[in-house]
């Protein structure tokens, strides 16, 4: 039997014929919450939690919100002076840098928050800063590590470069002076207190182990220890041979005696502008928010892009390209899953349709929605008029036939969210080409500069666009061999065409525009030149 890449890892966890499990993901707030953190940390856990429940398994999926963490974040993001002030402050304690919400955490973490609904996620929130204070098993987890300091030690110094002295403890407390929890050192420990100096302000001290933070690898560990974790995904910064998650698997067996979870590595995901290509990440500030997603699309496509491009695959994102991309790679599994097209080799249809029905909740829609491509609709809203956009957009598809049937009130709703999507991604992030403004009447000095082959071009693609009627591919392989037969260069010849009917000698897909515009329209600004 034929199954994808996530369908044969969760077959591994089925495997162990458990009843309950749980299915963890972690998520650092040290800037803003972009895409590439739901890619591992979010969509594929909550695939496989839903996934779990369809087969009647009990899960909690959780996501561990790092808050105990000091701040890490770097320019630009924030200036300077702020990062000096704040450096080494639990983020839990650090101020909004814009002033809008009572601490760092709130002003990142919200938007996050905010979309869980329309992504779908299922993920049970918890902050690291409310594990350390109130969790009796993080607690215990805690005093394994103080216990075990010397093995942990020696298995981490296997795995390090850097070796951790004699003296080390996975401790770091809060100092009660000056908050940091970054340049604090344990001198001595006894029972459940610490006494520790703070190489910051000089401050000596005691706390409760729970007052502070464990280094990073043994809170990891601590925390599949305290919420019993089966499954957990990683970056693949983790997962070099030798690496972090190596480390904190033997820690994890030789420590507390059990096995670590399930996982894979997934991949990064770069932005890229001005075709420049960097990692998404928050501490910097290069990011693609989450809540900017959905000013631009539908999660279930940004979903099914991240299921069907497999984890391990490294991803890049123009916003000013691969946002239509997205959507019209989607829609075209739709119509796949609902048997209107074949996929190009047929041993990707499984994927395929998997991938759709997961992106979708495993609740996929009883009958095939509305598709306007996204290319086509980011012409379409900049020659709708300002008031009514709705109606004349109907009104415009039903005369393009791509509604042919009644629109109820589900569809019509969806349609407008789509149009004001669309137009934000215009204004925001379309590259030049897309954006455009039709000259219906052609200037005199466009006309004068045309060569002879050029205007018997240009009549020779009024009366294929003339005779056209049904499949747009057709009539661009058309158009494509009349400029040819003219003894035109392909790229000359739709210059030529743009800069009659645009005023530049570039646009959108040239039958994208011919369908938005409609026959009589196009006709009507060709037969200027030559009238």
């Amino acid at each position: 039997m034929i199954k994808s890449w996530l369908e044969r890892f969760i077959d591994e966890i089925l495997k162990d014929n458990k009843e309950r499990y749980t299915v963890s993901g972690g998520m650092a707030v040290s800037g803003p919450i972009h895409i590439g953190k739901l890619r591992g940390e979010v969509i594929y856990p909550s695939i496989i939690t839903r996934y779990l429940r369809n087969q009647g398994k009990e899960v909690r999926h959780i996501v561990i919100i790092y808050t105990q963490d000091p701040l890490k974040a770097k320019e630009p993001l924030v200036t300077k002076q702020f990062i000096e002030k704040w450096k080494g402050v639990r983020i839990i304690n650090v101020e909004d840098p814009e002033g809008c919400h009572n601490n760092w955490v709130e002003h990142f973490y919200e938007k996050y928050e905010q979309s869980y609904e329309e992504f779908g996620i299922t993920a049970e929130p918890i902050m690291t800063h409310e594990i350390y204070e109130k969790n009796e098993r993080m607690k215990e987890a805690i005093k394994i590590f103080l216990t075990k300091r010397k093995e942990a030690r020696e298995i981490l110094n296997k795995y390090k470069g850097e070796k951790l002295a004699e003296n080390w403890f996975p401790l770091k407390p809060l100092c009660k002076n000056c908050y940091n929890i970054l340049t604090t050192k344990v001198i001595s420990w006894e029972g459940e207190d610490v006494e520790y100096e703070c190489n910051k302000c000089g401050y000596v001290g005691k706390s409760k182990i729970n007052e502070g933070k464990l280094e990073w690898r043994a809170e990891w560990v601590a925390l599949w220890y305290t919420f019993e974790v089966d499954v957990e995904l990683y970056g693949k910064d983790h997962a070099a041979a030798g690496g972090s998650r190596d480390s904190c698997n033997e820690l994890y067996e030789k420590l507390f005696n059990k096995m670590p979870p399930k996982g894979f590595a997934y991949e990064w995901i770069s932005l890229v502008k001005d075709g420049k290509r960097e990692p998404m990440g928050s501490s910097e500030g290069v990011s693609f928010d989450i809540d900017e997603w959905l000013r631009v699309g539908k999660p279930q496509a940004l979903k099914y892009w991240y299921i069907v491009m497999k984890a391990k695959t490294h991803l890049d994102f123009d916003p000013s390209r691969t946002i239509p991309l997205i959507h019209e790679e989607y829609d075209k599994a739709e119509r796949i899953y609902f048997n209107l097209e074949e996929p190009f080799a047929k041993d990707l249809k499984h994927d395929i349709i998997f991938s759709y029905i997961a992106a979708n909740d495993f609740n996929p829609p009883k009958k095939i929605g509305l598709q306007i491509p996204y290319s086509l609709m980011a012409i379409l809203v900049q020659i709708l008029p300002k008031e009514n956009k709705l109606e004349e957009m109907i009104r415009k598809l039903r005369r393009m036939k791509i509604i042919n049937d009644g629109i109820d009130y589900e569809e019509e709703r969806k349609l407008a969210s789509y149009i004001e999507k669309v137009t934000y991604w215009v204004n925001k992030y379309a590259p030049a080409n897309i954006k455009i403004k039709v000259q219906y009447e052609v200037p005199e000095n466009i006309i004068k500069e045309l060569m002879d082959n050029e205007v018997k071009m240009l009549k020779d693609v009024y009366n294929v666009i003339k005779n056209w009627e049904g499949e747009i591919n057709k009539l661009e392989t058309e158009i494509y061999n009349t400029i040819k037969a003219n003894n035109i260069k392909p790229n000359q010849g739709f210059a030529i065409l743009y800069k009659i009917i645009l005023g530049k000698e570039n646009g959108p897909r040239f039958v994208s525009l011919v369908q938005a515009l409609e026959k009589d329209t196009i006709l009507n600004i060709l037969s200027k030149v030559f009238k």
